[in-house]
């Protein structure tokens, strides 16, 4: 392990929509498979059970990259909500080093959120992700 090195910042990310031409100012994704430990007689778990799998993001991009968005929904015909994204793929990739790519499989916009104070310098609209397929990190299969 190298001490002191370059290691992973924002100019290494990278984030595709295929037929969309976006930049994104921040990316946040989550998943999660409940499990439960399952008891028996004395207070040790004798075991676990596990329920469901989801898996959620968030993305904030600038006022003129939603209006690409909205421009891509009028193209395809769709309504905001109905949009579906079969991949998004976000890579990390450092100069010298293997790109790793995670890819959110079925993916649609559950909710967006819009707001302008006065002196911002920039307008964001933040988008939240529904990520029916799940979160695909560097090939492995979350379950």
């Amino acid at each position: 392990m190298t001490i002191n090195g370059k290691v992973y910042d924002w100019a290494d990310v990278d984030f595709k929509v295929p037929g969309l031409d976006i930049e994104v100012q921040e990316i946040s994704y989550d998943d999660e498979l409940d499990q439960e430990a399952v008891y028996g007689r004395g207070n040790k778990p004798r075991g676990f059970g596990t329920g469901n799998y989801s898996s959620t993001g968030k993305i904030s991009l600038l006022r003129d990259d939603y209006h690409k968005l909205l421009a891509y929904c009028k193209a395809k015909g769709v309504s905001f909500f109905k949009l579906q994204f079969p991949s998004i793929v976000v890579s990390y990739g450092m100069e010298g080093e293997k790109t790793v790519i995670d890819e959110l499989k079925m993916v649609q916009i559950s909710k967006r959120s819009n707001s302008v104070t006065q002196g911002d310098k920039s307008v964001k609209v933040s988008l939240d992700l529904a990520i029916y397929g799940g979160v695909v990190q560097d090939g492995v299969e979350p379950i």
